[in-house]
């Protein structure tokens, strides 16, 4: 019997990527102003959508790098009634 071997597989710039995306939120989330000074608010507002964008660009390229090696199979399976 022949034995199917799985290739190796390497997530070094996935892994780079999902620290990147870690550290942003939590820096951006320990760095809450008090509520009651409403320019504060607003550049806190102002720094959390540049952290949900950056996210954003971030989990794309985290898809389009798995997804650049993987065939994909556009097929059903469709078992007998």
């Amino acid at each position: 019997m022949s034995e199917v071997k799985k290739p190796e597989l390497n997530f070094e710039n996935e892994i780079k990527f999902l620290d990147l995306i870690y550290t942003d939120m939590i820096e951006a989330l320990h760095q809450k102003p008090n509520e009651n000074y409403i320019e504060a608010m607003r550049l806190y507002m102002d720094n959390i959508w540049g952290v949900f964008n950056r996210t954003v660009f971030r989990v794309t390229e985290i898809k389009n790098s798995l997804q650049k090696d993987q065939k994909l199979k556009h097929e059903t399976w469709n078992p007998p009634a």
